[in-house]
Parts: C-alpha cells; structure tokens; sequence
C-alpha cells in the first residue's frame, strides 16, 4: 500500500502538489489522470524519492519512506516512463541481465530472470540479441516492462507509458499490462492523460485538477455513472 499524507511541492511561489492524500491499495491499479500541470508526474516521482516533498509525508506499506535511502529503495520499485531510455549499445537482453545484476542478483540468476520476463512481455528470443534501434516502439516499450520487473518490485511506477506508440498498439500493451498486473499481484501508479487508458486500466482512477486537488477518485464506473462536477464530465467525455 502507497499513501500520500498531505503531500506538498512548492517549486518558489507555485505549488505543484498542495495537501494532497491518498492510498493507492496493493495488488491494484491507481491511475493519476489530469490536464498538464496537474501534478500528476510530481507525485509519481515523490514515491521513489526522484522528488522531495516540501510537506507531508509517502509512506509505503506503513514506513515512511524520507527514513529510506533513496538508492535501496528505487531498486525496490521498477519504473517506466514514456521515453523508454534503453542503452542503444546493449542488446535487448542485456538491457534487463544489467538491471537485475544491479539489484544484486547473480549471473545465473539474472538471466534465467530476464529469459522469464522477456517472455511474460511477449518478446520472443528471436529478438534477444538485437539492439533497442532494431526494435519497433511497441516492442521498446515492452522490453522497458521487463526492464523495470527485473529488480523483482512489488510497486510498478508509470509515466504516460503508452503514449508514444500508435492506438493499436497501445491497446495491445493496455491489455498485457492488465495480465502481468494480475499475475505479479502488482501495485501500480500509473500516470495518464488518456480518458481511454485510464478508464480501462484503473480500479481506482483518481482525476487531479490543478496543483493534484482531487476532483473525484473511485472505481471508473462510479465516476462515469456519478461525475462530481463538470470537470470531471469533460475530462472523462462525458
């Protein structure tokens, strides 16, 4: 369980976050979904302490994570961004041993590790050997997954990951998503734009205006059968 406790980010005079709480519950989905500049991208990186609060506190499962070192705990929390960041001189199997052997795990046990999830993510071992410039974004953004599952994590953070690849294929992905989800019993924060996305991945979709002030979080079913408020009508379509 991720909960936000009065979150806070103040960049000078503008706040990106201002007294923000939440829980995101384990082994579910929690999609952050807002305009740009809703603060959405803030409060993914305050859990792996890529961003520090100015106020409150990020605790994950009851441990407030300011008493973590930031090194030992974002090798406990995998995390995919739009822009995959591949290494362009590594092969595709490499890019996930090299991030497991950095979790501390052996030779042997990475690999076998990373033979696994490349397989889970549908990457065949036909495509093992070829270099992330071989590779379609699709298949980029699936090695990405791996990538960050190699460290074993409990809590998948993810920014707009879907968003730089064509609609078919973002379905696609959507839709491996929700099965490594379920079969890994992950928690994951997962950061959108997407009315689309957000509706068919969340089990709790919270809906952020400016400076991350919850307009309205639930199952997407409630929203869409109850909006709060106008701006939750219109970011959702209704």
């Amino acid at each position: 369980m991720i909960e936000f406790i009065d979150v806070t980010k103040t960049y000078g005079e503008d706040s990106a976050v201002c007294d923000f709480s939440l829980i995101a519950p384990s082994g579910k989905i929690t999609v952050l979904m807002g305009l740009s500049g809703s603060g959405k991208t803030t409060l993914l990186r305050a859990v792996n302490k890529l961003v520090q609060p100015t106020a409150g506190s990020v605790l994950i499962d009851g441990n407030d994570i300011a008493d973590l070192d930031s090194v030992v705990l974002r090798r406990s929390i995998g995390y995919v961004m739009q822009e995959v960041g591949l290494l362009p001189h590594k092969s595709v199997l490499d890019n996930v041993t090299l991030i497991a052997n950095i979790a501390g795990q052996t030779k042997d046990e990475a690999l076998n590790n990373a033979l696994e999830l490349l397989e889970l993510v549908g990457i065949d071992d036909s495509f093992h050997n070829r270099f992330p410039g071989q590779l379609s974004g699709g298949q980029q953004q699936r090695v990405g997954v791996a990538r960050a599952l190699a460290i074993k994590p409990n809590i998948l953070l993810m920014d707009e990951p879907f968003g730089s690849v064509d609609p078919i294929v973002r379905e696609e992905l959507q839709d491996e998503l929700v099965r490594i989800q379920r079969q890994l019993s992950l928690t994951i924060i997962l950061v959108t734009h997407d009315r689309y996305e957000a509706i068919k991945l969340a089990d709790q979709l919270v809906v952020l205006s400016k400076g991350a002030k919850i307009e309205q979080a639930g199952a997407p079913k409630d929203l869409i059968e109850k909006p709060a408020n106008k701006f939750v009508q219109k970011l959702l379509g209704l």
